[in-house]
């Protein structure tokens, strides 16, 4: 490989490994595992890194990475039963009323979203999180466009759901 090649690859590394790991961990990879499948992730990105647009975003193309591995990974038998893990602890320096509330919103979230099915959950991450238009997704992902509407919607509805469901429960 160029040194080129070798630097570009560096400067992403460098630039979207949180990111990476961040998806990675709400799509479902525990954090055991997680630092084994980041590096498969950059595996493959550093093989495939020849194939990249530079004239694109790179953090949809990364998600499609991380999203494929995050799937194959899940689909493992040994995988089935676990969970997500713990939802990252808030920034400290606030009051602890508000860290408290924080924390119970951000669980609530994390919780309705493990409840979403992982490809739609894919889905969900991209559009509502990081914010991608549905065409990028479908690119990011390489779905249909009517594809992700679908998953989207579905999504959409899971979440609301899981949300209702939650609140309904904790509030008992």
């Amino acid at each position: 490989m160029s040194a080129d090649h070798e630097s570009f690859f560096r400067s992403v590394f460098e630039s979207d490994f949180a990111f990476v790991w961040n998806s990675l961990r709400r799509l479902g990879v525990v954090d055991k595992d997680r630092a084994d499948i980041a590096q498969e992730v950059f595996v493959v990105v550093y093989q495939r890194l020849g194939e990249f647009d530079r004239s694109r975003p790179m953090r949809p193309w990364l998600f499609g990475i991380a999203y494929r591995i995050a799937l194959r990974y899940r689909s493992l038998a040994r995988h089935k039963g676990e969970t997500l893990d713990d939802v990252d602890s808030p920034v400290s320096g606030v009051d602890p009323q508000s860290l408290t509330l924080e924390r119970e919103r951000a669980t609530l979230v994390h919780d309705a979203i493990k409840r979403i099915e992982l490809h739609r959950r894919g889905v969900f991450i991209l559009a509502e999180i990081d914010g991608l238009s549905a065409p990028q997704i479908a690119e990011s992902l390489n779905i249909p466009l009517n594809t992700v509407y679908s998953r989207l919607r579905s999504a959409r509805k899971d979440f609301a759901c899981a949300i209702a469901e939650l609140s309904a429960r904790d509030s008992a």
